[in-house]
């Protein structure tokens, strides 16, 4: 692995107690050389490297505490022990991630390396689950790939690797209507905003029928119907050439209070009348109002539906200024 090899030399150039740590590792990799009538004991190996991984872990030394995690990863490789394996290789990628992650927020320049490194490891562990058939530990490792990745704003890449998670889980409905939400919400952060429009709304459809029995299911639905409404509201669609589903939502949200308090059970009062004014201040275009009720409703959404409004917001400001 192209990553390794990048490593090894630095390590001579460490301090003496790095140097003593990088002396080990040797005798580790020594242990297991093939030599005469000797078979390498690959488990005292793995065992070794794991413990000196998260000794560097503890040191916060990122990068080559990922190379013994990586060590590890092979050595279970050759007993075919896949769990230890793929969770040898996510400990890896989780230690490039964060060496990337510190250049990120430092704001220093990257090469990317450790990132490029850091999928290359999450990978392996989910290919290692998937041909075992375990695609739930599969999903899990697509999750935590795709979430690593939103975290460094790199959205395309995270929208794959959460569209891989949500094949994975295509036997778990649920988990998968909450993975087919962050990958809505990477391309909120694209501005694909028709195409994040559509899933939210397959959300808001599925979730339907169980919205009423609370737990995630509910939460999910209640967070999708709003977000589905103020996206609506940001992209200025005529009712008439609306998706019958889409009417119906914004139908539902201006009527009468004392009608849809029976709807809207799980839903903040505020923020129900909030946003029945918001709608009647876009469909009547009425800009002051609607500048008016942004700052009241911005702390009773969530960032992904603070982002929206952002963009309501900023689209009736801009439609302002051309008049």
């Amino acid at each position: 692995f192209f990553w390794i090899a990048a490593t090894q030399p630095k390590m001579a150039q460490l301090d003496a107690r790095s140097q003593g740590l990088f002396d080990h590792y040797k005798a580790i990799s020594n242990k297991i050389k093939k030599r005469l009538l000797k078979k390498p004991n690959y488990r005292e190996a793995s065992d070794e490297y794991g413990k000196l991984a998260n000794s560097l872990k503890n040191d916060e030394n990122s990068q080559y505490a990922s190379l013994c995690f990586s060590a590890m990863a092979k050595c279970d490789q050759m007993m075919d022990d896949i769990p230890g394996e793929a969770e040898a290789w996510a400990n890896a990628g989780r230690q490039f991630f964060q060496a990337e992650e510190i250049l990120f927020l430092s704001r220093s320049a990257s090469y990317e390396e450790s990132l490029e490194a850091a999928v290359q490891c999450f990978s392996l562990a989910i290919q290692a689950q998937h041909k075992k058939g375990n695609n739930v530990m599969a999903a899990m490792f697509c999750l935590e790939l795709g979430h690593w990745l939103k975290k460094l704003r790199k959205y395309h890449e995270a929208i794959g690797y959460f569209q891989k998670a949500a094949d994975f889980q295509s036997d778990v409905p649920e988990c998968q209507l909450h993975t087919l939400f962050e990958i809505a919400s990477c391309k909120l952060q694209l501005r694909e905003h028709d195409s994040a429009l559509g899933i939210l709304s397959r959300i808001v459809r599925e979730t339907t029928d169980g919205k009423g029995g609370g737990g995630a299911s509910a939460s999910l639905h209640r967070r999708c119907e709003i977000t589905v409404v103020l996206l609506l509201l940001s992209l200025q669609f005529p009712r008439k050439y609306m998706k019958p589903e889409h009417t119906l939502l914004l139908d539902k949200y201006t009527r009468d209070l004392s009608i849809t308090g029976a709807l809207h059970e799980d839903v903040d009062c505020s923020l129900l009348v909030l946003l029945q004014s918001l709608i009647v201040a876009v469909e009547e275009k009425d800009y002051t109002l609607i500048s008016a009720i942004q700052p009241q409703l911005w702390s009773l959404l969530d960032p992904i539906q603070q982002n929206v409004l952002y963009l309501l917001t900023e689209t009736h400001s801009h439609t302002v200024r051309l008049l």
